[in-house]
């Protein structure tokens, strides 16, 4: 099943860097959270993927 997740964030510049920080290090997140599992990685890493790609498209509007 799907889901449809609609975020509204109000980040000041430092804050939007430390978004940004995180989102183009997935693989990093993903070791730190889930050292063991890497099916468990993988899944982070898709959706960091995904809302990196979403982070994009929004500050392109």
């Amino acid at each position: 099943m799907t889901r449809r997740l609609v975020l509204t964030l109000d980040l000041n510049e430092n804050d939007l860097d430390a978004l940004h920080s995180l989102l183009n290090n997935p693989t990093a997140v993903a070791k730190a959270v889930a050292p063991l599992d890497h099916r468990e990685q993988a899944r982070i890493i898709d959706v960091l993927t995904e809302m990196a790609g979403c982070l994009v498209e929004a500050i392109d509007q």
